[in-house]
């Protein structure tokens, strides 16, 4: 345990020194903005960041983690990260309520933005200075491609990345980690500078409120620095109405398919979860036109924010009927690309699962016992079953979840849609969560969404009994899918998609 204790703190500390730099961002932002009170809330963060990272990285040696020890830095990496980050929303004191209500709603906020949920509990966004809204987005920047673990590859060997790469279903033999974690971190960077360069020189000029959405979209986030009419107004008008969604269908698309592209092997792109996602867009969008009276420009962002599981929205979520509510929990609950920014069970499993039905009826009705392949990949029945136990234990927390809300007098219907936004890290909200939601069902969702960011196979494999090698094969066996290129072969990230 001691031994355990020592590899997973000298690793944590080193994220802890990375996500520190990281905030001197925002630290400048206030300096320029003379906003007195973030500057010191920030530099606290930031202080507490490096501090506490420098200790435990001097105190503990570095040494090659297992896998369940791996899964378990996953986990603590979002918890030490969801606390530390509260700082600046506990020295700022934006909560209305007593000691125990600003600690809880802090840790709520930070956390929201480190899982890229996107529920907020601040109840008027005008409160806060404006780098304070600027480290808000970044947090979901940063957790959202998993930067504190791709980050690692900087200064990690090859052989170390090895069981590390295993908690988030990356390994395979003679696979170079190294190389596809600075791969997708450079198209992560690159993509946003652009979006952001590109946005600013069409017009859109404030410089702050700009980066805050572009962070939030390709981490498919979903914070905003505004609300109300300005928040339809920008989304809705040149240059952001085209900027924001495409920032959002980047974030939700598997990242290695852009390598694909840059090599001009395009078949790779055509078949792949990507065009499932755009279909199945382009049929929601169609569906909601025809049926929901939605305009398709509304139509198109709303099903793009929701499957993406970004969580943007100008439109009274709580206010639409029972049928447009239950088809964006569904679209929800699919999410995005494997590898990448998205939530949700992945589009990968949600194709299996059809397949898997239809092999089903074709074994009943002929009895034929026809394999399941998918993307070049064929599936055994192990295989298949541990996908679909997965998908099986993340409905059975939603609906635990929306029981605890009912009897909490919540509407049944808005439960499900919250605890589904929750695990699958959507944030798009019905007005359950928010200022005036109980400190028990806050603790509540903040258990749900970091469940919902490193998924419940991590979970388990924390609390299995099984001896380790066992775990890391199934698990390995459940992740691994979908061969994008000969150079850069991928199975789906349980982390940072």
């Amino acid at each position: 345990m001691k031994a355990t204790l020592s590899v997973l703190l000298a690793n944590i500390g080193f994220v802890l020194q990375v996500s520190g730099i990281l905030v001197l961002v925002p630290i400048a932002a206030s300096f320029i903005l003379n906003e007195t009170s973030a500057t010191v809330a920030l530099f606290i963060t930031a202080t507490s960041l490096l501090a506490f990272g420098f200790l435990t990285n001097s105190l503990c040696e570095k040494k090659e983690m297992t896998y369940r020890q791996s899964c378990i830095l996953v986990v603590l990496v979002f918890v030490i990260l969801g606390l530390i980050g509260a700082i600046p929303y506990f020295y700022i004191n934006f909560s209305v309520g007593d000691f125990s209500q600003l600690i809880t709603d802090s840790i709520f906020e930070s956390v929201s933005g480190f899982t890229t949920t996107g529920f907020s509990v601040i109840p008027d966004l005008e409160v806060l200075p404006k780098s304070i809204i600027l480290y808000r987005s970044m947090t979901q920047f940063i957790g959202g491609i998993g930067i504190v673990l791709v980050l690692l590859a900087f200064f990690y060997p090859e052989a170390k990345l090895k069981e590390f790469a295993k908690s988030m279903g990356l390994y395979k033999e003679n696979h170079r980690i190294k190389k596809t974690f600075l791969f997708i971190i450079s198209i992560y960077c690159a993509v946003t500078a652009i979006m952001i360069a590109v946005s600013y020189l069409a017009g859109y000029h404030e410089l702050i409120n700009l980066s805050s959405l572009v962070f939030a979209a390709i981490s498919t986030g979903g914070f905003v620095p505004f609300s109300g009419a300005e928040l339809t107004a920008v989304l809705t008008q040149p240059p952001l109405n085209i900027v924001i969604p495409l920032c959002m269908l980047f974030g939700a698309t598997n990242f290695l398919l852009f390598a694909e592209l840059y090599k001009r092997k395009f078949k790779s792109f055509l078949y792949s979860e990507t065009t499932f996602f755009l279909i199945i867009i382009s049929v929601s969008c169609v569906l909601l036109f025809s049926f929901f009276n939605i305009s398709a420009t509304d139509a198109g962002f709303h099903v793009l924010s929701a499957m993406s599981t970004t969580g943007f929205s100008y439109m009274p979520i709580g206010n639409i009927d029972t049928s447009l509510t239950l088809f964006l929990i569904s679209i929800m609950f699919i999410g995005g690309a494997s590898f990448s920014t998205a939530g949700g069970i992945k589009i990968y499993r949600f194709l299996l699962l059809i397949k898997t039905i239809g092999k089903t009826v074709t074994y009943v009705v002929s009895g034929k016992d026809n394999k399941v392949k998918l993307f070049d990949k064929l599936y055994s029945n192990a295989e298949i079953i541990q996908i679909m136990t997965l998908m099986f234990l993340m409905v059975a927390v939603i609906f635990i979840s929306a029981m605890v809300l009912s009897l909490n007098g919540y509407d049944p219907l808005n439960s499900i849609f919250e605890s589904t936004s929750a695990i699958t890290t959507a944030g798009l909200s019905t007005g359950v969560v928010g200022p005036e939601l109980s400190l028990g069902l806050k603790w509540l969702f903040i258990f749900l969404m970091i469940l919902g960011r490193v998924e419940v196979v991590t979970f388990l494999v924390i609390f299995s009994r099984s001896k380790e090698k066992s775990i890391g094969l199934a698990v390995k066996n459940q992740t691994e899918s979908i061969v994008v290129s000969d150079e850069l072969s991928e199975t789906p990230s349980e982390f940072i998609c």
